[in-house]
């Protein structure tokens, strides 16, 4: 009966995964001529088709060296300015606190953010995470712009911390192991004023 119920719950981790992945619409790398850069289109949030996800299994860290050209310069005339952008990430998937209309890494899941800073002409790197559906962000760092950046979350599940970059460690409390990575996403409230394009090499 133990083992059944196990196989059950598995099945269902692994089912919300592929449906998951199936609406994320993910595109492999070696359907672009030149993959390593992700493209968000103006006026749009994220690419047109979803690149650099997938799924993960008892993560321990994302990492990946990104570089962020002259278009991720922009400025917005507004608070939105100071609202914090995507680049990397991680969701994890199934507990009982997850409703159906929230994303997964919306409910526990960290991401390295990024904002173009117009008083410092640099990009800001800050920690983006939830725990519970309860949201924490602030600044870890930062990087110019056409300067390669190694950005990384490590996640440890004896600890109980994720830690973005070299930031202060943010606490969690799931026991949940399977996870997909998050991409490329521009907002915050305003979508992308004119075409971005970042380099992400994993």
């Amino acid at each position: 009966m133990l083992l059944r119920s196990y196989a059950s719950r598995f099945f269902c981790y692994v089912s919300l995964l592929w449906v998951g992945l199936f609406f994320q619409g993910c595109v492999p790398d070696f359907l672009f001529s030149d993959p390593e850069w992700v493209v968000i289109e103006a006026f749009s949030h994220e690419p047109i088709f979803k690149r650099k996800t997938g799924i993960l299994i008892s993560p321990r860290e994302v990492a990946a060296t990104v570089t962020f050209d002259s278009t991720c310069i922009y400025d917005l005339q507004s608070v939105d300015q100071h609202d914090w952008n995507k680049v990397i990430g991680l969701g994890f998937v199934g507990s009982k606190n997850q409703d159906l209309g929230s994303a997964p890494h919306q409910v526990d899941g960290a991401r390295v953010a990024w904002r173009w800073n117009p008083e410092t002409q640099k990009i800001d790197l800050g920690c983006y995470a939830y725990v519970d559906g309860q949201r924490t962000a602030f600044k870890v760092g930062e990087t110019s712009i056409n300067q390669p950046t190694r950005l990384s979350i490590k996640i440890d599940y004896g600890r109980k911390e994720y830690r973005v970059m070299d930031g202060e460690p943010v606490r969690f409390n799931h026991n949940k192991k399977f996870a997909y990575k998050t991409g490329l996403y521009f907002g915050g409230n305003q979508p992308a004023p004119h075409t971005i394009r970042v380099r992400i090499k994993y």
